[in-house]
């Protein structure tokens, strides 16, 4: 390892076989960090394990090997954390420094169904000396860590979030279908379909939920479809809607906050219709828009279908993901 180089040892644990997109996120990230010509490994409760649903190579190992068995050097060594794990920072690997994958702001202050941690503590903990980045995947939480938590904005990196834009792109025949995910808000997205189901418009349409689908499943379905309904929130990026997006959806529903940049982008060709949260007739409103443009300009909505794809395809990319995390990289020594 030349003087230069870092190893980033990325936690990713507890192993989770089932679709979670932070988790494909995080291989994404260690191939972006080997790309910028740094080592970097996932630590994993198995270092066999796999979550199976994506494809992914990067280097792996067990957590008890991990801790017991590497020798730290801080020049070198720097630990990457979600920001899940904010707690445990003065007890994982003492004297290394840290940078916070922060994926969704508004898990900061805890996740959904557990206790709220102490406000103050946490903004206490985002400034402790060994964390010495806090990288986030979108526009909205760069703000909420640096305007809202006040911190310096040397220490605050956007990180792109790169798709995978050779399989994620329009392909096929586009039929009369929504497409949606029920795990998040589950409540929501069945009051919803059971309103769209008694519109008499709605009726040459049909439903798709994508459950306990392989990736590449996802994908089909997403390009088959001409409508992505979101029921994604809190986000801190919107992964799904993107993805959909890539692949010449529609989309309408939450934007989570942090998708609000791909939901504008969206707007700009008529194809991005956020709804309050909560607002059930706001989805059905946003169809049926896109139902009437459907049958009043077919040929012209399928353009800029394929025009929003070809934008969004441009932008969050593999190669400029791997720009932003260098830039990263790059300041860490820089940080006070």
């Amino acid at each position: 390892m030349s003087r230069s180089e870092r190893c980033f040892w990325i936690a990713c644990y507890p192993d989770l076989p089932r679709p979670i997109g932070g988790v494909k996120q995080m291989h994404r990230l260690a191939e972006a960090i080997e790309a910028c010509g740094h080592r970097a490994v996932l630590v994993q409760e198995s270092a066999d394990f796999h979550p199976g649903w994506f494809q992914s190579q990067v280097s792996t190992i067990a957590r008890a090997d991990w801790i017991k068995g590497t020798q730290f050097t801080p020049q070198r060594d720097v630990v990457i954390v979600a920001e899940t794990f904010l707690p445990l920072i003065p007890k994982l690997v003492p004297g290394v420094p840290k940078v916070l994958f922060n994926q969704n702001g508004a898990y900061s202050f805890g996740v959904p169904g557990k206790p709220l941690l102490a406000p103050q503590q946490v903004l206490a903990m985002y400034r402790h000396q060994e964390l010495r980045q806090i990288w986030c995947v979108s526009e909205h939480d760069r703000r909420l860590l640096s305007l809202g938590f006040g911190l310096h904005t040397n220490r605050v990196r956007r990180i792109v979030n790169g798709l995978e834009t050779e399989h994620l792109k329009p392909s096929g025949r586009k039929k009369r279908q929504v497409v949606y995910m029920p795990r998040k808000n589950n409540a929501d997205a069945e009051v919803v379909m059971a309103l769209l189901q008694q519109q008499p418009w709605f009726k040459d349409w049909s439903l798709l939920p994508i459950r306990n689908c392989s990736h590449a499943e996802v994908v089909q379905a997403l390009q088959q479809s001409l409508v992505f309904l979101s029921f994604g929130h809190p986000e801190g990026f919107g992964l799904p809607v993107a993805e959909a997006l890539a692949c010449g959806c529609a989309v309408v529903g939450y934007s989570g906050l942090g998708g609000r940049e791909l939901f504008a982008l969206a707007g700009g060709y008529g194809l991005g219709i956020e709804v309050a949260f909560g607002d059930w007739l706001g989805f059905i409103d946003g169809v049926q828009q896109l139902d009437q443009r459907l049958r009043q300009r077919k040929d012209d909505l399928l353009h800029q279908l394929q025009a929003m794809s070809d934008e969004l395809r441009q932008r969050y990319t593999a190669v400029a993901m791997q720009r932003s995390v260098a830039a990263a990289i790059r300041q860490l020594d820089e940080v006070p």
